[in-house]
């Protein structure tokens, strides 16, 4: 993708994973009037969400969290690719929805869609947080102290994707695996290490 576009490409292999696991069914309407913060919805592309999955070091007690998760379709193939537990978090009721039954649909049962803010829905399980960009401002700093703080007891991993990796990048709580070229529509995984330090 050229760095001067503002929303990432996409390819066949979207429009067939949007027909399997959306099982034909149109976009839901959103009914959540977006603040300032809080940023419209996209999908990530699917090849970047095989790369996720490939690129992780994924444990037997790892739990994805997607924040800002949409339509569920990142959080459904991460637990198809990996089997481990994927949870979305989405303050849009009908997409909530509409991933549950995606999910129900598809047999999965180590899938969970939280319906909530991220600045308060429960986090603690959590040891993969994904973001596209889902909020700036006060709301991502907001939400990544919650991070910050899960990070004091154990080390967890941090992926972005769009404009909030070059946001992350600055947080001094964070390491960025390799050096973070390639864009800000690149796959960017950033790990903790201020549990090494207590």
């Amino acid at each position: 993708m050229s760095e001067d576009r503002d929303i990432p490409e996409y390819d066949p292999l979207d429009v067939l994973v949007n027909r399997l696991l959306g099982g034909g069914a149109g976009m839901p309407v959103p009914t959540v009037e977006l603040t300032a913060e809080m940023v419209e919805f996209y999908k990530t592309p699917v090849r970047v969400v095989v790369e996720l999955a490939e690129r992780v070091s994924w444990g037997p007690d790892d739990v994805f969290f997607d924040l800002g998760s949409g339509l569920g379709q990142l959080v459904l193939l991460v637990n198809i690719l990996t089997e481990v537990m994927a949870k979305g978090v989405e303050i849009e009721p009908v997409y909530c929805d509409f991933a549950r039954g995606c999910a129900l649909r598809l047999g999965l049962s180590d899938v969970e869609f939280i319906e909530g803010d991220a600045r308060v829905a429960d986090l603690a399980s959590g040891t993969v947080f994904f973001l596209f960009s889902p909020f700036k401002g006060e709301v991502f700093l907001r939400v990544m102290d919650r991070l910050r703080l899960l990070a004091l007891t154990r080390e967890i991993r941090v992926i972005g994707y769009g404009p909030c990796s070059a946001e992350i990048a600055r947080l001094g709580w964070l390491r960025r695996e390799g050096d973070g070229k390639g864009g800000e529509y690149t796959l960017q995984i950033f790990s903790s290490f201020l549990h090494e330090q207590g």
